[in-house]
C-alpha cells in the first residue's frame, strides 16, 4: 500500500507539441509545483434584485499549466533535463564502450515539448493519483551548491493542457546512480578556458580555494502569448524563446582583492564549475557534471566588517555574449549512460 512518500515525477519528449505520450524517464524530486493555471471573468452585467457574483456567469477565458519541480545532482539520467532547458543535446561514445560525454547548448530555434506526468499518494486509500501535463516546455535551470552540500537543480515549465483520466505509468530508475556533493565539487574563476566539446571538458582557467556557495541560473526568455481563437483557452503553440539570461551569485571568503577589483574594474572573466567523483567509469573517465561560463561581469560588493567573524563576499554576475565563445553556456556530462 502506498505511503505519502510514494509521489512520482517522470516526463517523456513528444512529438508533436501538447499530444501526451506515455512518461519513461523518472526522477527522484526534491519539491514540485507543478499545477494548473486558470483565469476566470465573471460577467458585469447588472440584475435586479443580486448583490453577489453569479456562479453561472463564472467563466473559464484561459487556461495553461506550469510550475517546477527540484532534483539532486546526480550521475546518470540528467541529460534528458539538460536537453529540455537549453535545447540541443549530444551524446558521443569517448572510451571503451561505456563512458559517453553529452553536451547541451542553447537552441537557436526552439524548445522540445514534453508530456510530465505525477503521481499522488491517496491518503490511506492505497492508491496514486495521476495527473498529466501536455506541452510542457522547459524555461531554463537553476542550478544550487551549497556548502557541505548536495547540488539541486530546479527546472520551470509553461504548458498547454492537464488530464487526469491518463493511466498511471509505472515508475523505473536507473541502478549505479551515485549522487554528486561538496566534496567532488571545483571553482575555476577566470585566466583562459578553452570551452567542452562533444569528446573532452571545459580546460584551463585558475582554481579558487576561497568560494563558500555558488549558484547558476539560466532563463530561456519564454514568451507569454500564444492563446489565440480556436484553442478552447489553451495555447495554441509552443512558446518561443528570447532573449536568454545567464546569472548567478557566488559567496567567497574574503582573502584577496581579486573578486573585488574585478568587480570594479568590470573585467571579463571565465567561469567553470566541476562536480566530479572518484570513482572510474573506465580509465580516466570519471562521472561529472560541469557548467562553463566564458564570459562574466562580476556585480559584486565591497567588503563589510562581520563583527570578528570571517568576513565574506557575496557576489551576484551576468554572463555576457563574449564575442569569441561560440556558446554562452555549456553544460557537459560524463557518464556511463549510451543516450541521452
Amino acid at each position: 500500500m502506498p505511503t505519502q512518500l510514494d509521489a512520482q515525477l517522470g516526463l517523456k519528449k513528444e512529438v508533436t507539441y501538447g499530444t501526451a505520450l506515455t512518461v519513461d524517464a523518472f526522477y527522484p524530486f526534491t519539491a514540485e509545483s507543478l499545477a494548473w493555471i486558470p483565469e476566470y471573468a465573471q460577467g458585469a452585467g447588472m440584475r435586479v434584485g443580486r448583490r453577489l457574483n453569479r456562479a453561472d456567469r463564472d467563466v473559464l477565458v484561459k487556461q495553461s499549466v506550469g510550475g517546477e519541480f527540484t532534483t539532486e545532482g546526480v550521475t546518470r539520467n540528467l541529460g534528458k533535463l539538460f536537453e529540455a532547458a537549453l535545447g540541443v543535446g549530444v551524446s558521443t561514445q569517448i572510451a571503451a564502450s561505456i563512458a559517453y560525454q553529452q553536451l547541451f547548448t542553447p537552441t537557436q530555434t526552439v524548445l522540445p515539448s514534453y508530456t510530465i506526468q505525477k503521481g499522488m499518494p491517496l491518503l490511506g486509500s492505497g492508491a496514486v493519483s495521476p495527473v498529466t501535463f501536455t506541452g510542457m516546455v522547459c524555461g531554463g535551470f537553476e542550478l544550487s551548491a551549497e556548502n557541505a552540500g548536495i547540488p539541486t537543480i530546479t527546472f520551470p515549465w509553461v504548458g498547454r493542457g492537464i488530464d487526469t483520466a491518463t493511466a498511471l505509468a509505472t515508475a523505473s530508475y536507473p541502478t549505479g546512480v551515485e549522487l554528486f556533493s561538496f566534496v567532488h565539487g571545483s571553482i575555476r574563476l577566470g585566466g583562459s578556458v578553452t570551452v567542452p566539446t562533444t569528446t573532452a571538458l571545459a580546460t584551463g582557467g585558475t582554481a579558487t580555494a576561497n568560494i563558500r556557495n555558488a549558484s547558476i541560473s539560466y532563463d530561456n526568455g519564454l514568451d507569454g502569448e500564444g492563446f489565440n481563437f480556436g484553442g478552447l483557452g489553451l495555447r495554441s503553440r509552443r512558446p518561443e524563446v528570447g532573449m536568454a539570461a545567464v546569472s548567478g551569485n557566488l559567496v567567497a571568503e574574503y582573502d584577496t582583492n581579486v573578486l573585488r577589483d574585478a568587480w570594479l574594474a568590470g573585467t571579463q572573466l571565465s567561469l567553470v564549475l566541476t562536480f566530479a567523483t572518484t570513482s572510474a567509469i573506465v580509465a580516466a573517465n570519471f562521472p561529472t557534471l560541469q557548467i562553463t561560463i566564458p564570459s562574466i561581469k562580476l556585480r559584486g560588493e565591497i567588503p563589510l566588517a562581520n563583527g570578528g567573524d570571517v568576513v565574506t563576499q557575496s557576489i551576484d554576475f551576468e554572463a555576457f555574449d563574449g564575442g569569441v565563445a561560440a556558446q554562452p553556456i555549456y553544460v557537459a556530462i560524463v557518464t556511463a549512460e549510451t543516450t541521452i
